[in-house]
């Protein structure tokens, strides 16, 4: 069997592998835009920023001195929903804890995240800014059974329009102890 080959059947396979070639897997597609991770930090009413899992100390529970006041302050450039919930306590049945953050609560239960309005779930912070209360704190008056120490943990988190935890979380410990 015998083929010809001819001038433009050669020509059309050139050009053939130069498209090919040229078109090659290295170069780039498109590129997604990147998703913002939506980040926060917490501090006190100075402006000190808290540490993931900082246990902070009260031997009184007296006002305004076993108060934590405290602010969260979205360090991303888009608004965020933020929520707080009760992760755990001891020595205490969370009845004598004040818990303001967008709205007060006197007495929180474990488990529970707040605010708990189901209309509005959620505390909203504008990029760059802080919540609008000044207020916000953490205030115990349950002096406990003075032999175990009154502590709660309260975990701080971004959430969904809904109130379900979307992203990363940020824990804080409030612990009673009397002298």
């Amino acid at each position: 069997m015998y083929i010809k080959i001819s001038s433009p059947l050669i020509i059309s396979a050139l050009i053939a592998n130069f498209v090919i070639f040229s078109c090659s897997k290295d170069e780039p597609g498109p590129v997604d835009p990147p998703v913002e991770v939506l980040t926060y930090q917490v501090e006190d009413l100075e402006g000190n920023i808290f540490v993931d899992n900082q246990t902070l100390e009260f031997s009184t529970i007296n006002y305004p001195d076993a108060s934590l006041l405290f602010k969260v302050r979205n360090t991303s450039s888009e608004t965020i929903a933020m929520r707080i919930e009760v992760e755990s306590m001891s020595g205490t049945d969370g009845l004598l804890m004040e818990l303001c953050f967008g709205e007060c609560y006197y007495g929180v239960t474990t488990g529970t995240s707040y605010p708990t309005n189901p209309s509005s779930p959620n505390v909203n912070i504008e990029p760059g800014q802080t919540q609008e209360s000044s207020a916000d704190h953490f205030l115990n008056s349950d002096v406990g059974d003075g032999i175990t120490p009154v502590e709660y943990t309260f975990k701080f988190y971004l959430a969904d329009e809904s109130g379900n935890q979307n992203g990363t979380a940020f824990r804080i410990k409030y612990r009673y102890t009397r002298n």
